[in-house]
């Protein structure tokens, strides 16, 4: 009897193991579907995030190359500048955010929800831009047995551009990539300084031109040294369009400095003409708290012969890829807009009529401290002022000009921006930014 009873339990138990492993399964298959979802969602918000950063900095570029930072709020440019900063970042960032293929979300381009959003007056110096991105049709896959809606994911990003010019205490900054002429703080056009040492003022008038002319103060058979041909240190030179520079010392260039091939250059100070020095070859470049940034190079001669060794005019030629001295030599052209501040810079290659964005004919110039009181003399240390952000128009041939045309071998430039900086900083570290063309950082920053 209790055999029968035992063996009639048995029958009523099958197939409850196949129940089991269904249910199971289901199971299985549900955390599953979970599990790729979420991810999915997690890797599609680090791409919305990178997105949104991307754009952000594009954004600040452009606020940055508008010359905007340059200007106080005393200058009468200074709401038309406004306006086209933020559209040139507006510009940027829909083009970053619409046809870069680096910025797909689950394999698509996001969307800009609303502009981007300013703040040029809560942080002095800090000029940021905001943007946010959103995709609201990311593709699921097991989730959808609960729902059809689209997976949507959003992302958000400051970014800035740093200029501490016109202010008296700064957080300094490291601008990399710095051609090594030491220019005199004198704008010979106006007759006032690049930067004002004493308010820290920048001299906004020479924004945009018209265009100076970097002359070298050495002049010295013997050696071929650079020896100043004045007591004072490099100056303006009165009733001409020219400012002076002496060599700034550069020690040996680093290996990662980006140089073109077709450039042989026979010293350090040529090379560094030549190249972006994305690692610092010089011994310091921070900016602001009136320490000694920089070396005065009294062992070359960087002007045109029979007293120079021609270097500046060689490697001039080299970067903005011009096959000789004198205009049309092949180096990108320059047209500032009329009235300033109604448009952008364009930026033209001579080689293929194409408009550009940017060029190696902009480059970064630190402005030596010349209203110290302390003489010039042989491998001095100097201060450095600020920077001038310019355009290389050419490397002049010792013609035009008028009356007084520059010398040979000259560097003819229009000045793009300025940053000043104060002897006083706030003790903050340095910001490193400017690795390519520009003296003003641009970084991502966590709002406040």
């Amino acid at each position: 009897m209790q055999q029968n009873i035992l063996s009639r339990q048995r029958r009523q138990e099958r197939g409850q193991t196949i129940l089991l492993v269904a249910i199971s399964l289901v199971s299985l298959l549900a955390m599953a579907a979970l599990a790729i979802d979420v991810v999915t969602l997690y890797v599609a918000s680090s791409q919305i995030q990178r997105a949104a950063d991307a754009a952000a900095l594009a954004g600040a570029k452009a606020i940055a190359d508008s010359g905007f930072t340059t200007l106080p709020t005393s200058d009468p440019n200074y709401a038309t500048a406004q306006i086209l900063a933020q559209t040139m970042a507006t510009t940027a960032v829909n083009s970053m955010v619409t046809t870069s293929p680096i910025n797909l979300v689950g394999g698509q381009l996001p969307v800009l929800p609303a502009s981007p959003t300013f703040n040029f007056t809560s942080h002095p110096g800090s000029f940021q831009i905001t943007v946010s991105l959103k995709s609201a049709t990311l593709p699921t896959f097991f989730s959808k047995i609960w729902s059809q809606n689209a997976a949507t994911v959003t992302a958000s990003a400051t970014a800035e551009a740093y200029n501490p010019a016109n202010l008296t205490t700064i957080t300094p900054i490291a601008p990399a990539s710095v051609k090594p002429w030491l220019v005199a703080n004198a704008d010979p056009i106006h007759g006032t300084q690049f930067v004002n040492t004493t308010t820290w003022a920048v001299d906004s008038a020479i924004i945009g031109g018209p265009a100076i002319d970097l002359v070298s103060d050495c002049n010295s058979p013997r050696n071929n040294r650079c020896l100043p041909l004045h007591t004072n240190p490099p100056q303006a030179v009165p009733s001409s369009t020219q400012v002076q520079y002496v060599p700034a010392e550069v020690t040996t260039p680093n290996t990662q400095n980006v140089c073109p091939p077709s450039c042989p250059a026979e010293t350090d100070y040529e090379q560094s003409i030549e190249c972006a020095d994305v690692a610092t070859s010089y011994q310091a470049l921070s900016c602001g708290g009136g320490a000694t940034q920089l070396i005065w190079n009294d062992r070359i001669n960087p002007g045109a012969p029979p007293n120079g060794d021609n270097a500046t005019s060689l490697g001039g030629q080299c970067l903005i890829h011009a096959s000789s001295e004198g205009s049309g030599q092949g180096q990108d052209l320059l047209t500032e807009p009329t009235p300033m501040f109604s448009a952008p810079y364009q930026i033209k290659q001579q080689s293929t009529g194409n408009f550009v964005t940017t060029s190696n004919s902009i480059v970064t110039i630190p402005i030596l401290d010349t209203v110290s009181g302390v003489q010039l003399t042989r491998g001095s240390s100097v201060t450095v002022d600020g920077f001038l952000q310019a355009f290389i128009n050419q490397v002049d041939d010792g013609t035009g000009g008028g009356s007084s045309p520059p010398p040979a071998g000259s560097i003819n430039i229009t000045v793009l921006n300025i940053v000043g900086c104060s002897t006083t900083n706030n003790g903050a570290t340095p910001v490193v930014g400017g690795a390519g063309t520009s003296p003003i950082p641009v970084r991502l920053i966590t709002p406040p």
